[in-house]
């Protein structure tokens, strides 16, 4: 590893690696026993950065954890959102020194080949395996036309070469859910079931492939993939693997302070509330060059964010006084310091401003966007942290959701506690429309 694991991290990879061993020692018996556990720490305790080094002794062993490698390994890692699947690529290419990017593959519609390789790890997610997805139902002529290679002309989906993989006595494969409390909750008569069941269906087995032999599921929530793993049939549920959050906060890496802010609500949308937090972000900007201004320092300054989340379809009225409200308590601003990641991934033009699109895992490095418009991009699977001040139009009341969001506000940008000034060691929550006692919970 690059990286040097922090006590708890240590502790909890050398826990997952014991399950995992137990794991592949079960599947490989005579009458194989399929497993299952979850890794669970709050957002910010470096998930990932875990998962990386369980990753690197699954596939080159680690002596300070008594781990022997599997030649066999195979890790397919799966998650309902591609950008955030680009994102643990890269962060995982970051923290190991063993697994080369050439082994770190994207699945998408061209992939081809009857089985998963062994030492490499997959990356998939839940729009690939829809029913209308190329990657498994084949494709047309005029899909052959646009591909490198078209799914038509291969004798496997993608659940075959599942299949193949599973099936194959040489290879052991580990599925790891990222954002693993995501497709675990029962469809309401309101929700779609495909879309809320694919992971059930890589789990449990889909159009002909077996059930997957050993799942890990990542998350700060993890108590829908437990349950859910709990009702599988026919799986083995090893000991759960429980990051104690006070360890977490003694590390430094998540800061002391959650100051939140629920104002009494008047109305569904109010530009008092957005100028507070442009107010907020402007201190922030300062205490913080006050801080770098005093260091000898190599480290990059910090450019902390203020994130603006609205409804899923914001009228062109209200992003037009959002976007005056903030150019007005921010006059420096221009457009180019403001940013969205809504699901459209174009340019948005508001009245005579232009907003351009960003990826959510560019924000943390493009600190030239000041000001962040979201949806609900921002709930999961989204790293970023300089984002020190949100303000949420958005209704919330189920915990999960809640704490997934918050955990996104709560990392330290510098990955350690600033003496001195506590106004740089907090973030701040303006939540009108938040269920106060479930937002207080869950901080």
């Amino acid at each position: 590893m690059k990286f040097t694991l922090k006590d708890y991290q240590a502790d909890a990879v050398d826990d997952v690696l014991t399950n995992l061993n137990d794991a592949r020692e079960d599947y490989h018996r005579p009458r194989p026993r399929l497993s299952a556990f979850s890794l669970s720490a709050v957002t910010g305790a470096g998930k990932t950065v875990m998962a990386a080094a369980v990753i690197e002794a699954l596939f080159v062993g680690n002596d300070d954890f008594n781990f022997p490698p599997d030649p066999g390994a195979v890790v397919l890692w799966f998650t309902s959102d591609p950008s955030l699947n680009e994102q643990t690529r890269h962060r995982i290419l970051q923290a190991t020194e063993e697994i080369p990017y050439s082994r770190l593959v994207a699945i998408g519609n061209t992939f081809a080949g009857d089985r998963l390789e062994p030492g490499h790890v997959y990356f998939l997610n839940s729009q690939k395996l829809a029913s209308r997805s190329l990657l498994v139902r084949g494709g047309t002529l005029a899909d052959a036309e646009n591909m490198l290679i078209a799914p038509d002309r291969r004798a496997n989906t993608f659940w075959d070469v599942l299949r193949n993989t599973i099936e194959d006595p040489a290879l052991t494969l580990y599925v790891i859910l990222d954002e693993a409390h995501r497709g675990m909750k029962r469809p309401n008569r309101n929700e779609r079931v495909e879309k809320s069941t694919i992971v059930r269906q890589l789990v449990n087995g889909e159009a002909g492939a077996p059930p997957v032999p050993i799942v890990l599921g990542i998350s700060a929530t993890v108590e829908r993939f437990n349950q859910a793993m709990t009702d599988s049939s026919g799986r083995t549920l090893l000991p759960n693997v429980v990051v104690d959050p006070a360890r977490v906060q003694e590390s430094g890496l998540l800061k002391d302070d959650i100051r939140l802010d629920f104002p009494a609500e008047t109305g569904t949308f109010d530009t008092v509330l957005l100028r507070r937090g442009v107010r907020r972000i402007r201190e922030s900007t300062q205490h913080w060059a006050d801080y770098h201004g005093a260091q000898v320092t190599t480290e990059d300054p910090v450019v902390p964010l203020l994130v603006v989340q609205v409804p899923n379809t914001p009228s062109d009225q209200m992003l037009l006084d959002a976007l005056q409200a903030i150019v007005q308590e921010w006059p420096e601003l221009s457009d180019s310091n403001i940013a969205h990641v809504f699901g459209e991934h174009s340019d948005l033009v508001v009245g005579r401003h232009v907003v351009g699109y960003i990826s959510p895992e560019h924000v943390q490095q493009r600190t030239v966007v000041r000001v962040l418009l979201a949806k609900d991009a921002i709930s999961t699977g989204w790293d970023c942290p300089r984002a020190e001040v949100l303000v949420s139009y958005r209704p919330a009341q189920d915990d999960t959701h809640i704490t997934q969001l918050l955990g996104r506000m709560v990392r330290t940008p510098l990955a350690r506690r600033i003496p001195g000034d506590d106004r740089l060691n907090s973030v701040e929550c303006i939540l009108p429309f938040f269920d106060r006692s479930t937002a207080r919970k869950s901080c």
